[in-house]
Formats: structure tokens, sequence, C-alpha cells
């Protein structure tokens, strides 16, 4: 019945999305902690889906082989801070009003405010993928799974277990849950946030979501010499299992494939190579992204330099 009840509810969002004039747009966001940090396959894969924008905290430069070029179809921008990005997406991701410096005044906060609340209909959720996980029927559950921090390992699971193994450790639970991706729980734009890391998100980061979403998986390790005094502890706590089957790439596509088939995306065609036909590429790219910000230098040089001109007639 839970599966049925999904599937209505799959179509009828699909049916409420068919009205839109323009599709959602989805966001890529992951952590660039160094120069050298490998993005090429998830930027393959984030071109593929037509990903609006590619998001960077961190350093502007990375390692796109294995990308095979299709980063320059991609417009990425790296923000100097976790606060810009969020404070980036609170505003619908429009950098006309960018923040270059330091709130460091009551005034200029209460300014920003201001603007947050201003803009606060068109603010871009943050969804976490926690991973790939198994377990029964509560992990494809269309009521969502509780996520937890693990203050051993410093990153956010879904795995009860880790959460209450002992009293004195008994791990904070975050304030919103995971959904499977099956049930496709959009309604607008949305910007995945994603870890390289194989243990999910760090706790830092998972904190900054507004939501998080799964892939879901039968379990396959069941031991069947489990006692009845095992067994009666299974049933009281949910048997979820982070997955090690497939790596971070395999999962992005998955949550992408769902998004964009509930927006409504158009699936691209086959060229005569075989190969996806890909979008416009962006004309004299001669850096792999762009600062964040940059758009806001550009327009006030610019218009200063349209202000000499004017006073030198």
């Amino acid at each position: 019945q839970g599966v049925c009840v999904d599937a209505v509810n799959i179509n009828m969002q699909d049916d409420n999305n068919q009205q839109r004039q323009s599709p959602p747009r989805h966001f890529l966001l992951m952590h660039n902690p160094t120069k050298t940090t490998h993005l090429g396959t998830l930027l393959r894969c984030a071109a593929a889906f037509r990903a609006h924008q590619v998001l960077i905290v961190g350093h502007d430069k990375f390692n796109a082989q294995g990308s095979f070029g299709s980063h320059l179809y991609l417009d990425i921008v790296a923000f100097p801070s976790w606060e810009c990005v969020v404070d980036y997406l609170k505003r619908g991701a429009n950098d006309d009003g960018a923040h270059h410096d330091i709130i460091t005044d009551a005034a200029s906060a209460a300014h920003q405010t201001s603007t947050i609340d201003s803009s606060k209909d068109n603010s871009i959720p943050i969804v976490g993928i926690s991973g790939a996980y198994g377990g029964d029927e509560c992990i494809f559950s269309s009521d969502g799974v509780a996520v937890y921090e693990d203050a051993d390992t410093g990153y956010a699971t879904l795995s009860p277990r880790d959460a209450i193994s002992s009293e004195e450790k008994k791990q904070k639970e975050l304030p919103h849950k995971s959904y499977p991706i099956h049930t496709r729980p959009f309604s607008s734009d949305v910007c995945f946030l994603l870890s390289k890391d194989k243990r999910g998100l760090p706790i830092s980061h998972a904190r900054i979501c507004d939501s998080y979403v799964h892939v879901p998986q039968i379990c396959f390790d069941a031991d069947d010499s489990d006692t009845d005094a095992q067994l009666n502890t299974l049933e009281k706590i949910p048997r979820i299992i982070q997955s090690t089957l497939l790596e971070t790439a395999t999962i992005y596509s998955i949550v992408l494939h769902h998004f964009s088939a509930w927006a409504n995306y158009n699936e691209r065609n086959f060229a005569e190579n075989q190969k996806f036909i890909k979008d416009t590429k962006s004309n004299m790219r001669r850096r792999l992204c762009r600062r964040y910000g940059e758009n806001v230098t550009k327009k006030k040089k610019d218009a200063n330099n349209d202000l000499q001109t004017e006073g030198e007639l």
C-alpha cells in the first residue's frame, strides 16, 4: 500500500510541475578544500543533467580530470565561506547584491537581515545527499527517517544504532529528516549538498541543510542464526546500515535522475557519434570557475568607466 501511495504522490507532483512555465533549477554545492581536489567526475554528472550552477566553497581551482571537458559547459562559482553561499541561496542565487565585506557593525547586519527577509520567497533550499543506506521498510518509507550527529566520526548518519549505542554517548538528532529519493520530495528549485567522503556529510555541513535525501537499498547481509533476543532488539531499533556498494558519483546521478524526471526536463538526444548533445559552451573561457561577486565588481567598474567618459565629454 505504501508503494501505491508514493506512486500517486509522484504522479500528482509531476502533474503540478507540468503547469510550470520553466522547469525548476538544481544546483550542486560542494566543499573544495584544496586546489587539487578531484571534481571531474561529479562535474560531468552535473553537466549531463543540466545543473544550473555548481557552487564550491574554498579554492577557485580544482582538478577537472575525468570531466572530459564537460566542466566548460557549467557555470561554476567559488565562494570564500559557507556563510556566503548560504546567503547567496537565501537571496535566490542572485549575486547582483553580493556582499564583499565582512559585516562588522549592527547597521550592516540589520541591512543584510532585511535583504534576506525581502527575498525569503525566492530562497533556494539546501538538500543534503545523505548517501546510500540499506535497511528494512523504514528506509523506503515516505515518512522519512531521522538524521543523527555521530560525534565519534564527525559525520551525519541515518543509523539509529550509532545514535543510541550508549547512554553516555547518545547522539543529537537533527531537526530535519531524510527521505528516500524515489518519493521525490521537491517543490521548487533545489541546491544539492554533496560530500565526496564516503562517510557522508560532515556535521557542520549537515546543520545548514533544510532537508535530506538518500538512496535506499535492501539489506542482503541478514544473519539467519540470530537469536530471539536479537530479533526482538531489531524490532525495536530500525535496521539501517550505510551502504558502500555505490560510489558518490553514482548516488548523485540517481538523485538527479529523480529530480530531472520530477521537473520534466527534456531528455538529451544522441549525436552521430553516439554522444549526448551538450548545451552551448561559454565563449572565451579562461579559468575553471569564477569567484563570487565578480559580476558585481565588473558592473561597478563599467558604471565608473561610463561616468568618467561622460565627464570627459
